[in-house]
């Protein structure tokens, strides 16, 4: 027993160099409440009485100072743009807390991207300035985070409100697609995690806190599809105007270093598993290997549809633990085909990837033209069917096919 014990004891010294046990997991950086900042705009309507809205924004800056200056959507400060400002009678403040706040002053905006800069009149020691990084394809089934001050919070439950960072919602979801908008071309980040009125302009944040967009609006079509401005349509704007900021370390360096503790910790356990099994349960290393190698196979690789229409080149989706859309509604579908493809309904069939199973799900979503299988059988409408990898269908014509593989 005296190796065990020493292994056990180098274990726990690995565990306390680390910090942890194991890589956590995922959470809420409560540091990301220090940059955030309530927006009040108003503007005087036809007949003078003033209108006020509200919403949100954040603080960029360098790292370890006193920030300047805040981003938000340019639909927060629309109406006082539109007044002529503070000249046409337009008001625009940020709150730090109930009785305390500032004027604000618009430096940039830019309407398509719904992107807007403003400053105060000097650096704050009230809030600290965010990081940001650009989000990545590898970033799907990511959680995320958006913080903001929805105004239907505070209707549906009276709370006594101090308008501080303490008051602010955070909800939780994960990133489903990563897309261009037709018309406008600008970068988005499409999530599940729910936005609602005075949301607008708040952080979208990953697990280090670092900003990956700023919230915009939900999807008139479907009550689970939110979006957030990708920061890479914001950095242009910032350097235009020589406002400092601060990116985060790519990947995020702390949770590297988690993983690396916690894989040599899982090596050390494999270890003891060995020493001990060793000793009287030798006969059963064989089968352990040969059930290792069945469930190795079974995982086969990444679940991913692949395109065979030309409008495709080729294209691969991956799955990431949700079901993924195929149709022409690029607002829903991740898998995108041109309005007016023949045999392609606006939002035609969905695709699911059971790990447990290791089997597709088809489901066809009552598409006018049908969903069918490789041997031309329809499936029935809002009905999953159950496929194995190196399976196909297609949507309507066979020009539409697409094959469901591991890679």
């Amino acid at each position: 027993m005296k190796p065990l014990r020493k292994l056990a004891h180098l274990i726990l010294a690995l565990m306390l160099a680390a910090g942890t046990a194991l890589p956590a997991q995922a959470a809420f950086q409560q540091s990301v409440l220090d940059g955030i900042i309530l927006i009040r705009s108003g503007a005087p309507d036809a007949d003078g009485v003033m209108n006020y809205w509200q919403g949100t924004g954040f603080f960029v800056g360098e790292a370890g100072e006193n920030p300047q200056y805040i981003v938000t959507n340019c639909h927060v400060v629309e109406d006082f743009i539109l007044a002529g400002k503070a000249l046409g009678g337009g008001e625009l403040h940020v709150l730090f807390d109930q009785d305390d706040q500032a004027e604000a002053y618009l430096v940039d905006y830019d309407a398509e991207k719904d992107l807007a800069i403003l400053r105060l009149a000097e650096p704050t020691d009230k809030r600290a300035p965010l990081s940001m990084r650009e989000a990545e394809e590898a970033m799907l089934g990511d959680e995320v985070y958006a913080v903001g001050y929805p105004l239907a919070a505070d209707v549906t439950v009276q709370a006594v409100n101090s308008f501080s960072k303490s008051d602010a919602t955070v909800t939780t979801g994960s990133i489903s697609r990563l897309l261009t908008e037709s018309g406008t071309g600008r970068n988005l980040i499409q999530t599940d995690a729910a936005l609602g009125g005075g949301n607008s302009g708040g952080p979208l944040t990953d697990s280090t806190g670092a900003v990956l967009g700023v919230n915009t609006y939900g999807s008139d079509l479907d009550q689970n599809l939110f979006y957030a401005v990708s920061i890479a349509e914001l950095l242009p704007m910032l350097d235009r105007n020589n406002i400092p900021y601060t990116l985060a370390a790519d990947g995020g360096s702390s949770t590297l270093y988690l993983v690396i503790a916690g894989a040599a910790v899982v090596v050390i356990l494999i270890v003891v598993l060995v020493v001990v099994r060793g000793k009287g349960k030798k006969k059963s290393a064989a089968p352990q290997a040969k059930e290792g190698a069945a469930e190795e196979q079974k995982s086969g690789g990444t679940p991913v549809l692949r395109s065979m229409a030309s409008q495709h080149s080729g294209m691969v989706v991956q799955l990431h633990h949700q079901p993924v859309q195929i149709g022409r509604d690029p607002a829903t579908c991740r898998l995108v085909y041109q309005d007016g493809t023949p045999g392609v309904s606006s939002k035609h069939c969905q695709v699911y990837f059971d790990e447990r199973e290791g089997m597709f799900q088809v489901t066809d979503l009552n598409s006018t033209y049908g969903t069918f299988l490789a041997n031309g059988q329809r499936i029935s409408p809002n009905t999953p069917v159950k496929l194995p990898p190196k399976s196909s269908i297609y949507l309507g014509e066979v020009d539409n096919t697409i094959y469901l593989e591991l890679e």
